[in-house]
Order: C-alpha cells, then sequence, then structure tokens
C-alpha cells in the first residue's frame, strides 16, 4: 500500500522546525559548548559530560510518558509543557555559577526537551495530521530534522565567539521554546472519538511480549550510547585531533547535512532490502563513521566521517519509525515510540559519561569514540526480521 493523499504542508512545516530547534539547541549545541563551558567555569569534562548524560536519562524516561500523553490527551498539552519547563530550567543553568545548579537545570531543562520535543513526539504528531499518507509524512519531517545540526553546530559556534556560552544557549532556548509555542496554539492532535486502550504498562507489556520486539529494544540501547557519544564528541574529537573549532564546528554541522544522504533515497532502499536491512546498513555507516570520527584531524577524514555518519545517523531516524510499526503495530505509535526513545536516551546517556570519564583518566578523545563505534556495530546482531518485512506500505 502506498500513500496517495497529499500531506498538509503547514503543519508538517512547523513539527519539522519543531524538530530541528528542539534537537538543535541542546542535544547538537552541547558538544559545541563543552569546551567553551570549561574554559570560562572550570569546571570538569567528567562533570559536564555526566550533566548531559543526566538530561539523557530524564529525556528517555519521560519520553515513554510525553509519546503516551501524546496518545491520549494531544500535542497542544506536550508542547506546551515542554516550552514552560525549558524556559524556566535553561534560564537558571545559563545565570549559574555552581556546577550542581548546572547539572540540575541541564537535567530537567534537556530532558523536557527531549521526552516532549525529540522524533517519538513530532513523527507521531505527523502520522496524527496526515493520516491517509503517514509513512510519506515521516520521511519528510526527517528530511527537515537533517537540518537541526547543519543549522545550530555552526550557529552555537559563531554565538559562542560572538558573545559567550551562556548569551549562546539562551538564544538557541528561546528558538525552540518560540516554535514549541507556534506548535501549541496551531497544532491538534487530540483524538476525541479514540477508544479506551490499556494502562500504560499493559500496553508495553503487551508490545515486549514478541522476541523481535525485545531484541529490537536491546539494539535501541546499544546504538543509543554510540550515537550518543558520537553527537557529544564529534566536535571536541575534531580538535584534538588538530582541526580548530571553525574546521571541526564546519564539519560536524555537514553531518547533520549529510543525514540527507540518509533520508532523501530511503525509500528505494527500503524497498529494496526491507526496513531491517536498510536499519542493519544505517547501523554500520555510523559505527565506521565513529571509527573515521577516532582520526579525524584532516578536513579529508573530517569530510568522509560527516558522509558516512550522517548517512546512517540520517537512516536511522526515519527507519525507527517504519520499523516500529512492523514490530510494534500502530494502534499506539506514540507509546512504542516513547518505549524505544526511552531505551535509546536512558541507556544511551552511558555513552557520553562513560567517554567523559576515559577521555579525564586516559587524555585521549579518540577512544571514547571508537568504543561508541563498537557498540554500534554489536546493534546489528540484534536487529531481527518481523513478519511481514518484505514490504513496506
Amino acid at each position: 500500500m502506498t500513500d496517495t493523499a497529499r500531506i498538509p504542508a503547514i503543519p508538517i512545516g512547523i513539527l519539522g522546525i519543531i524538530t530541528i530547534s528542539v534537537y538543535g539547541s541542546w542535544y547538537y549545541g552541547f558538544g559545541v559548548l563543552l569546551d567553551p563551558i570549561i574554559v570560562d567555569t572550570g569546571w570538569s569534562e567528567a562533570g559536564l559530560t555526566a550533566a548531559f548524560g543526566a538530561s539523557s536519562m530524564v529525556a528517555g524516561v519521560g519520553a515513554l510518558g510525553g509519546g503516551w500523553l501524546l496518545d491520549r490527551k494531544g500535542s497542544r498539552l506536550v508542547f506546551g509543557s515542554a516550552a514552560v519547563i525549558g524556559t524556566s530550567a535553561f534560564l537558571m543553568l545559563t545565570s549559574t555559577d555552581s556546577l550542581a545548579v548546572f547539572t540540575l537545570a541541564g537535567t530537567v531543562g534537556g530532558g523536557a526537551f527531549g521526552a516532549l520535543g525529540f522524533y517519538h513526539v513530532t513523527q507521531t504528531a505527523a502520522v496524527r495530521v496526515s493520516a491517509a499518507s503517514a509513512t510519506r509524512a515521516i520521511a519528510v519531517l526527517t528530511i527537515w530534522g537533517a537540518f537541526a545540526s547543519a543549522i545550530y553546530i555552526p550557529l552555537t559556534a559563531w554565538l559562542v565567539e560572538t558573545f559567550d556560552w551562556r548569551t549562546a544557549l539562551r538564544i538557541t532556548t528561546a528558538s525552540a521554546v518560540a516554535w514549541l509555542v507556534v506548535g501549541t496554539f496551531t497544532i491538534d492532535t487530540r483524538q476525541v472519538d479514540s477508544p479506551d486502550r490499556p494502562p500504560i504498562w499493559g500496553e508495553l507489556h503487551r508490545a515486549l511480549r514478541s522476541p523481535v520486539a525485545r531484541r529490537y529494544v536491546m539494539a535501541q540501547g546499544l546504538v543509543g550510547m554510540g550515537v550518543g557519544t558520537i553527537l557529544v564528541y564529534q566536535v571536541p574529537a575534531m580538535t584534538a585531533a588538530g582541526l580548530g573549532l571553525g574546521a571541526a564546528s564546519f564539519w560536524a554541522a555537514f553531518r547533520g547535512f549529510a543525514q540527507l544522504g540518509g533520508r532523501l533515497p530511503l525509500m528505494p532502499i527500503v524497498a529494496r532490502l526491507g526496513t531491517t536491512g536498510a536499519l542493519r546498513l544505517s547501523y554500520g555507516s555510523i559505527a565506521v563513521g565513529a571509527v573515521l570520527l577516532g582520526f579525524a584531524g584532516t578536513p579529508a577524514v573530517a569530510a568522509l566521517f560527516a558522509v558516512v555518519a550522517g548517512f546512517g545517523i540520517g537512516a536511522s531516524s526515519p527507519l525507527q519509525g517504519m520499523h516500529a510499526r512492523l514490530v510494534f503495530g500502530a494502534s499506539s505509535l506514540g507509546t512504542a515510540m516513547g518505549l524505544l526513545s526511552l531505551v535509546f536516551m536512558v541507556v544511551g546517556a552511558i555513552g557520553p559519561a562513560t567517554a567523559g570519564t576515559i577521555a579525564t583518566v586516559t587524555g585521549s578523545r579518540a577512544l571514547p569514540v571508537l568504543g561508541g563505534a563498537a557498540l554500534t556495530a554489536l546493534a546489528i546482531a540484534f536487529i531481527s526480521d518481523p513478519e511481514g518485512d518484505s514490504t513496506v506500505s
């Protein structure tokens, strides 16, 4: 079955910009801010990466609740809550001289943005507003999302060099909050005629009875550790290898732009390999890209990292939603996507936190990303072929 209806351009565009700004302001921007924060405050690298990891853990735990809330109450409550919590937390974070307060505020603010504004929410909202063309809506939304790092990494670098890290984070946070507010007042995904559904734990128990589903969840955790390490260390690893901050930020941003290379040709790839084969290909590309990042001290290697890792990360985001529909079914997509995001971010938070400790102890920023490559490669073995995966509708 192929989507034939036209997707609603304005709602999907708003969801796309929400995705760009929410991911870009904290999740992608943190790697650029890491060294400037250390220079300004003297805080330890391990402490700062642990703070980022804590925000990812809260985002992951909250993602399950965010997806469940979206299924039942709609997008207005979800986006509005993200705007209010994010504003309060990041204002506190950018005003403090205490690492403890920074960690608390970053955990709350980054956690709220992740739980209430990441792909598990925006992809599900896109399906709700474009039910007759759900697959195309996911594909178009993730093309928008590919610009998150391409826009926010160089923007954050420019803001830091022009002002300071506090001003940079205030500006990028304000942009995310502004679009969350726009989404709150323009998109409403409440399902007024939806039937009663089992409690959240009942839905999860039913979903995880399948061995294929359990293995997919395990794979998400491993990939989360690998991708989280790449995103935090893509700029620091390149600067440690010899590139300047401007060049490293450029190639990290290009890596984000290169995600289009994994999204624009995705449907033909899925038609040939199925979602299982395509997902394995994307994970393999991420692993190879992480290896390249460990040695990206020249523009040539940095460019190769950007293209290869960009393809893998770019393809993995829409494939997560497509594969989840086959593995878990489509009746409670928000809850299922929330579960995957929970595992991706909570287990994935171990990656950046461990990477920071390894970097502090060894003095190397190559070792953490090589470890992330190994974990991502291991995830390939956990992807199983669900029944009916030979075609994609």
